[in-house]
């Protein structure tokens, strides 16, 4: 499934950088097709539709393409009418049109700050929180190494429980559950 997945997502890279719509034919995509994904395209398209009702008011515009998709509204495309949109605009998720990692820049992540946010505060508190704290972070680093330990049988959750009765065989009394 995920190797489907994965031709899927190629194939749809491949269309994105050497089929041009009609739509985009015009000099206001001149920069951006091959470069963002189609997906991209449709959604600035349909943003661009509503320049002329939208205008420059952001009040009217409402910005949800800007919030959610993080592309252009209406109100910056209102911008664009004449020249085109540039490249740099369009942020890198949409311009990224392979799997490869190359021309990307590393992530920098680091731990650092919260680490000494966690030490000063590990050190105002009282013997019991410094104890409950860790704990806590003893949990994180040896995550392999906790107290849990699975139920000794499976638990049947489902249903009443089921007791034998016992019925004398010989009663002529009817029992409204048998």
């Amino acid at each position: 499934m995920m190797t489907l997945q994965y031709t899927e997502i190629k194939a749809s890279f491949e269309t994105s950088t050497h089929v041009v719509g009609h739509v985009f034919k015009k000099t206001l995509y001149k920069r951006l097709l091959g470069m963002v994904s189609r997906y991209a395209l449709n959604q600035i398209a349909t943003e661009f539709e509503r320049v002329h009702y939208a205008g420059k008011n952001p009040s009217t515009c409402g910005c949800v393409m800007r919030s959610t998709h993080d592309l252009h509204c209406a109100c910056e495309l209102s911008k664009y009418v004449v020249g085109c949109i540039p490249l740099d605009s369009i942020h890198m998720f949409w311009r990224r049109l392979s799997f490869s990692d190359q021309g990307l820049p590393e992530p920098k992540v680091s731990i650092k700050e919260e680490m000494e946010i966690i030490s000063k505060r590990f050190e105002e508190l009282d013997v019991c929180g410094k104890f409950t704290l860790k704990t806590k972070l003893w949990e994180i680093a040896y995550h392999d190494q906790n107290s849990m330990c699975p139920p000794p049988s499976k638990v049947n959750t489902k249903g009443a429980s089921k007791k034998q009765m016992n019925r004398n065989p010989r009663s002529t009394k009817c029992d409204p559950s048998y």
